[in-house]
């Protein structure tokens, strides 16, 4: 009964498999940005409503806004590219398919012993002996025999009659037939199905049951779900159109102004909400022409999202209607996770100068400086992070022995020379106050260790796979301190992480540079990255604490480690056995004593400040 039940209900289950894995064969897998390439028939966005309308992307990422429920995204790395389709996930499908495949094995088990009686198959009544079923055996052996007997269904008889034969003389089959009814034991088919509170008569019921609510109901509920969520936009965040845009976008070559080109150009700048009335569009006309804002190339009149953007890093919000500040401050939160995007791609395909142009790009966002100052590595607009001090004053606080200082050297300073200097610009008491406690939490970094290592090992050899670790402190943290949010009043969010980046560069030909987002939010941290040792010699790397949220905060150091061949290092280890008495000889097999915590051959490398 089972059996008539499943073999109704798998075929069609097999034949919608198969339709479902031709769709999946053209579907083309996604790259790193997390987009789609295939055909033109298999559109990657689909941005039209049920009546066929546009569908417009208004909300903010932290809301429920129409189709777009974008829900605040932790920060974390890129969605991989990985093959899919816009609808239901493939391995849910191959799970699918698997257990339809082991559902025909159990039941291609479970008829071969069907009323198994040996007894019967063999011929021979049941007070037999054991020269009695020798003799059945033997005379039905010739008569079903694949090579004597051509039927095909002679096969599976043969089989059936070795197995009677083994229930009733090997010890073991004889007793899985006593206990299970068949000579190989327990199947799956009883492991899975056995409910003994169930009579026969109602397995099969119970069967159909457990096929339709397990495995029928468990994966199309998870594609019903995964269904409604929004296939427009990628887990971080950013439209999966935006993410595939910067993929191709982000070069070697790419400069801040290129990134801002394709922050403006992106689906979350584009979408914005259009102009309510002719006032407004009067208004950014006029801001356009304040902030000399120029059209985009190809276009005759200036995007809004433009205008916003200039207007806050030029700080120019008081000239903002109140609703021209909502807007500012929707696109304001995307525009810091399209910015995130950039640095985790650029930090991906290994491009430093794409990377640190993201960093000034974010930092230009969630500090409202302006773009073209903060890349000319201008010290006055760094100054602007500081509150109350604006460009007027920043250039007159910049005179006189202070007038190549910089964030850095403003943090540094001693408290009463800082007030002092503040008072004679202007500030209050209220504001002395307010920059005092700003001076105190903005972040200080000292590297106390630097060291290249090869994990459990004492030398570097060449092929190698090494691991740079930075051990460095924020200064201006207690001990069992952690920083928390970054300063960024002109930003809606005030949860900005004060995190940072670590980059290493073997300063050689053809050197590449690998990135990594420091996680330790702590007072002593330490940040690690690998890379592959190059071939044998001396080398110089450069290490980079880059800071994501601001800008005169970035520190450079060198870091000196020496490379060996495996002929070397093998001669090293013999020396060091002789010297302490441990034998020498051609005995090379023992590992390193002292590995990464071995201070002989690694010590810690001496560490130069460059950004002094």
């Amino acid at each position: 009964r089972r059996r008539r039940l499943l073999d109704a209900l798998l075929p069609p289950v097999a034949a919608c498999l198969r339709g479902r894995a031709m769709d999946l064969c053209r579907v083309v897998e996604l790259d790193l940005a997390g987009g789609c390439r295939g055909r033109e028939d298999l559109p990657c966005e689909d941005r039209t409503g049920p009546s066929g309308e546009e569908l417009p992307d208004t909300g903010d990422v932290r809301q429920a806004r129409g189709p777009y429920r974008q829900a605040e995204v932790p920060e974390h790395t890129l969605h991989k590219g990985l093959p899919h389709s816009d609808g239901d996930p493939p391995l849910l499908w191959c799970w699918l398919a698997y257990i339809v495949i082991q559902l025909q094995t159990v039941l291609a088990t479970s008829s071969r012993y069907a009323n198994f009686d040996p007894y019967e198959l063999l011929g021979v009544g049941r007070s037999a002996g054991k020269a009695e079923v020798k003799k059945a055996f033997r005379k039905l052996s010739l008569q079903l025999h694949p090579d004597k007997n051509p039927d095909p269904s002679a096969v599976e008889r043969f089989i059936l009659v070795k197995k009677a034969y083994d229930s009733l003389t090997d010890p073991v089959s004889a007793q899985n037939y006593k206990l299970y009814g068949n000579p190989d034991g327990p199947t799956r088919v009883e492991i899975g199905m056995a409910i003994p509170s169930i009579s026969k008569d109602q397995q099969g019921i119970v069967l159909v049951i457990f096929v339709f609510g397990f495995i029928l109901g468990v994966p199309l509920s998870l594609i019903w779900c995964l269904k409604g969520s929004d296939s427009e936009v990628a887990p971080n965040g950013v439209l999966k159109e935006t993410m595939e845009a910067l993929a191709n976008g982000l070069s070697a070559s790419t400069d801040a102004r290129a990134l801002q080109a394709l922050l403006l150009s992106s689906g979350e700048s584009t979408a914005v909400t259009p102009l309510r009335s002719n006032e407004e569009a009067e208004a950014i006309n006029a801001l356009a022409q304040e902030l000399r804002v120029k059209a985009a190339k190809g276009a005759t009149e200036v995007r809004k999202a433009d205008v916003l953007f200039l207007a806050h890093t030029q700080r120019c919000h008081d000239k903002l209607t109140g609703p021209l500040l909502e807007d500012l401050n929707v696109l304001l939160a995307k525009w810091r996770l399209v910015s995130r995007a950039m640095l985790e791609i650029a930090a991906h395909k290994a491009l430093p100068a794409a990377h640190e142009a993201a960093l000034e790009l974010h930092r230009a966002i969630v500090q409202a400086v302006d773009l073209a100052s903060a890349a000319s590595g201008s010290g006055g607009s760094e100054l602007l992070q500081v509150p109350h001090l604006d460009a007027e004053r920043g250039k007159k606080w910049r005179k006189g022995p202070r007038k190549a200082a910089n964030l850095a050297s403003f943090a540094e300073m001693a408290a009463e020379e800082r007030r002092s200097s503040l008072e004679a610009v202007g500030l209050s008491e209220q504001e002395l106050l307010d920059a005092e406690e700003f001076a105190k939490a903005v972040p200080r970094i000292s590297v106390s260790q630097a060291k290249v290592f090869v994990a459990g090992e004492d030398i570097v050899c060449e092929d190698d796979i090494a691991t740079v670790r930075v051990k460095f402190a924020r200064e201006n943290l207690a001990e069992g301190e952690a920083s928390g949010a970054a300063h960024t009043p002109f930003f809606p969010d005030a949860v900005i992480p004060e995190a940072w980046w670590l980059s290493f560069t073997v300063v050689t030909r053809g050197g590449k540079t690998r990135l990594v987002r420091v996680r330790d939010a702590g007072r002593d941290a330490v940040a690690e990255l690998r890379f592959k040792v190059p071939s044998a010699g001396k080398y110089r790397g450069r290490i980079k604490l880059l800071s994501e949220a601001y800008a005169g905060l970035d520190a450079e150091y060198d870091v000196h480690f020496e490379v060996k061949t495996e002929k070397e290092a093998k001669a090293l280890d013999r020396t060091r056995r002789a010297a302490s008495g441990g034998g020498g000889g051609d005995d090379d097999s023992g590992e390193g004593s002292g590995g990464e915590d071995d201070e002989d051959e690694l010590g810690d490398f001496e560490v130069e400040d460059l950004a002094d």
